[in-house]
């Protein structure tokens, strides 16, 4: 009921708090465009003040890269003086910088650094070992730091083998006197690099035949030296492809997970409001399925009574009720079908309905399942009501040690444990696949060796935010919906809903709501766990520390990962902005999330964490270039499902509504208009 679906469980005649629900319907849609439009304004508002804070701070701060290019596409024998010959004709160089794939050494390098960082620790213990006479665990240490030393000269064969072959060259930095001449050069390149390489002018051309790629240098901070080697555009495109896989099996994993939540829903029992089916002289003085009256379980005490005539009614009808046809005698949560037609219920009593070992016959409405499914959903209700603080004790013993007298309500009761586990097990698991989505996105993202830290960052960002939209946003909109041309389609668009109509908001929208809820709390926990754990680990076993060295790495600051963080708020502003046309409680719920996140981060930044590294504009140029697109994307479906035929709305022109007698619905309101 806090979705905007509420509206579509109205008519056109209610009203909402004396409010015609059409002006609400009018008023509500009015609100959707002017936040959107307020949204919009935002982004641009800060995309140009980030510009200015970019423009005044490179007429502020002089470096170099403010005359610095750099070069890609250079011959594997480029030389330092073709180079600067080459780029004279735009300037004085002042310097030229060729550089070869020595990554290629850097990576084992730095590995080999790993590990004498690690034989120095073991050596460490061996002698804290030998000091303290453990002459087992001395043994145990010395036979590890055999291997660490035959894995270092290992690494030692690797080096010389390498460093015997030779360095090719890879890229150059190009530094002119002046800056002016370092964006001439950039503009005559970029003519050529919105068309096809083939467009570039000849003498542009590195010895007449060697297409060029400049950007500006990025800062000598900034770069992956280990990354900057020559590799083959199908080798980077393979990395590509194996990270989009590798992600995308993690994906399909998670939507296993949903379809066999669904499923296992799908098949339960319908829910039914059970005060609808109680007498009420003021709120429902005549209820249209009156179970006290067919089926007195209440009185005749059935859950602990074995000769409850009622009990061995209901089971009967129950042992025989097809629960998928339940669905056609309930509508938003209540009982449709009147009932009190087929008063005095004889047909409900034991003496009319079949004997032991006779065929069932149908109950009093053979033609249909009306009466089975009305049995069962008194069944659930009359169970859920006999549970209270003083007996459940007792209801649960008696359910645990199978004491028949108290089993009438074990199928309710296991359905509901069931339900509660599907449900439970699919929150977790969907966190789960949250934290796994955020780990395995750094890790592709290093593993496709990017030149840059920004770029890095940037990709892993990128990877997070659409890992996690599709996990939470998309995939119950994929699973729930029915799209009729996709029939037999394994998995996707094979659900119970074709448009937005009530059951949609009541499934998927207060599914996403209960993901926000989720995030409100995962997100920023997860981001705390590692300092948490640290200083918990601190507190352990900073006593057992045998050297400065251990004590030293147990103090180390825990790093501050940007790119995540940029990833997850660019998830949680992307299913806020876009649904809460359907749910407007997920603005509250953003906002606790970024409230939350920012105490966290703030916290972990300036007390748990290293100082980080000095990044560019790339991560929030990219925020601002995505943001707008939630935007559209809102407008497009807002404007779908305000439209639908039961939302209400005013008649645009009468005369067309009368001829449209046999449409189903009015004309809809538009996501601006209605």
């Amino acid at each position: 009921r806090f979705t905007t679906g509420v509206a579509a469980t109205t008519t056109q005649d209610n009203t909402i708090a004396g409010w015609d629900v059409r002006s609400v319907m009018l008023a509500i849609s009015g609100v959707d465009c002017f936040v959107v439009s307020v949204f919009l304004l935002l982004v641009v508002y800060l995309r140009r003040r980030q510009n200015a804070y970019i423009q005044e701070n490179d007429d502020a701060v002089i470096s170099l890269p403010d005359y610095t290019v750099e070069v890609w596409g250079i011959p594997r024998d480029a030389t330092r003086e073709e180079m600067t010959s080459h780029f004279q004709r735009f300037g004085v160089v002042a310097d030229c910088v060729v550089t070869q794939d020595r990554g290629k050494v850097m990576g084992t390098r730095m590995k080999r650094s790993k590990l004498l960082d690690k034989l120095i620790s073991l050596k460490i213990d061996a002698a804290y070992y030998e000091a303290k006479e453990r002459a087992t665990m001395l043994r145990y240490q010395m036979r590890r730091i055999a291997k660490q030393k035959a894995a270092i000269i290992k690494c030692d064969k690797i080096i010389d083998t390498k460093m015997s072959k030779g360095f090719a060259s890879v890229c150059a930095f190009v530094t002119f006197e002046r800056d002016k001449d370092g964006v001439d050069v950039a503009k005559a390149y970029r003519h050529g690099s919105y068309l096809m390489d083939c467009c570039q002018k000849q003498e542009l051309k590195f010895r007449g035949k060697y297409i060029l790629k400049l950007r500006r240098a990025p800062e000598s901070s900034d770069m992956l030296w280990e990354n900057v080697i020559r590799v083959n555009p199908v080798v980077r495109i393979t990395r590509k492809l194996i990270s989009l896989a590798c992600i995308f099996v993690l994906l399909m994993g998670a939507i296993a997970i949903v379809v066999y939540a669904k499923d296992s829903l799908d098949n339960a029992p319908p829910v039914v409001t059970c005060t609808s089916t109680v007498v009420h002289p003021v709120d429902n003085p005549t209820p249209i399925l009156e179970c006290a009256a067919i089926w007195p379980m209440q009185k005749e005490n059935a859950n602990g009574n074995v000769t409850s005539e009622a009990r061995s009614s209901v089971q009967m009808f129950v042992a025989n009720v097809k629960h998928d046809k339940c669905k056609d005698f309930i509508t938003r949560g209540e009982w449709a079908k009147p009932m009190r037609q087929f008063a005095p219920y004889d047909g409900a009593k034991l003496a009319n309905l079949p004997g032991p070992g006779k065929p069932w016959t149908g109950g009093w409405t053979p033609e249909t399942q009306a009466d089975e499914c009305a049995a069962l959903t008194c069944m659930k209700c009359y169970c859920t009501s006999v549970i209270s603080f003083d007996n459940i004790q007792d209801l649960m013993s008696a359910y645990a040690n199978g004491d028949r007298s108290q089993d009438f309500c074990k199928e309710i009761y296991d359905q509901i444990f069931l339900e509660a586990g599907v449900q439970l097990g699919t929150i977790l698991v969907t966190v789960v696949t949250n934290m796994i989505l955020i780990s395995s996105a750094g890790f592709f993202s290093l593993f496709e060796r990017h030149t840059t830290i920004s770029a890095t960052e940037a990709n892993a960002a990128l990877y997070t935010f659409i890992a996690l939209f599709v996990n939470q946003a998309l995939v119950p909109i994929i699973i729930y919906s029915l799209i009729e041309i996709l029939a037999g389609f394994p998995f996707f668009f094979q659900g119970a809903y074709s448009d937005f109509e009530a059951g949609w908001y009541n499934k998927v929208m207060v599914m996403m709501l209960g993901t926000a809820i989720i995030n409100a709390v995962s997100f920023p926990l997860a981001r705390a766990a590692p300092a948490m754990m640290s200083s918990l680990t601190r507190a352990l076993t900073g006593c057992c520390a045998h050297s400065q060295r251990a004590l030293n790495k147990m103090y180390k600051p825990q790093k501050f990962k940007l790119a995540e963080r940029y990833g997850q708020v660019m998830c949680a502003l992307f299913y806020t902005i876009i649904f809460f046309f359907a749910a407007p409680p997920l603005f509250p719920f953003a906002a606790v999330l970024f409230s939350l996140m920012y105490l966290v981060d703030k916290t972990l930044l300036l007390r748990h964490s290293r100082k980080p590294p000095s990044y560019d504009h790339k991560l929030n140029t990219m925020f601002l270039a995505y943001a707008p697109y939630a935007c559209w994307i809102h407008l497009a479906i807002a404007t779908w499902a305000f439209g639908h035929h039961t939302i209400p709305s005013y008649i645009v022109d009468p005369g067309d509504a009368v001829k449209a007698t046999n449409v189903a619905g009015a004309v809809g309101a538009s996501g601006c208009k209605p």
